[in-house]
């Protein structure tokens, strides 16, 4: 099973002021990331690791909480580590459906 690797750079960054940076793995290799329904499982399972990993999370050089930046942080690098082709095949299926 394809697995993202670690997200530990955002991470250290979302966890700045914390004790310890964490570590989320969202497996992919099971979706077909080319298919609407593929691409929001694919979203679900990142929102999930974001929840998680999220929830003291503070922006580089502030003090208060800032969970919308780690979300859209973790979302970013997830795509990020996706294969190129697998990028691709990701985004066109986010696009919406003209006729």
């Amino acid at each position: 099973m394809k697995i993202l690797a670690s997200l530990a750079a955002v991470l250290a960054l979302a966890a700045a002021g914390s004790a310890s940076a964490q570590e989320a793995r969202i497996a992919w290799s099971d979706l077909d990331l080319s298919s609407a329904a593929g691409a929001a499982a694919f979203d679900a399972r990142i929102e999930v690791a974001a929840r998680r990993l999220c929830r003291d999370a503070r922006s580089p050089g502030r003090l208060a909480s800032d969970r919308a930046w780690c979300r859209a942080s973790v979302r970013a690098e997830a795509i990020r580590l996706l294969p190129g082709r697998v990028q691709v095949d990701y985004a066109l299926s986010r696009l919406p459906v003209v006729l």
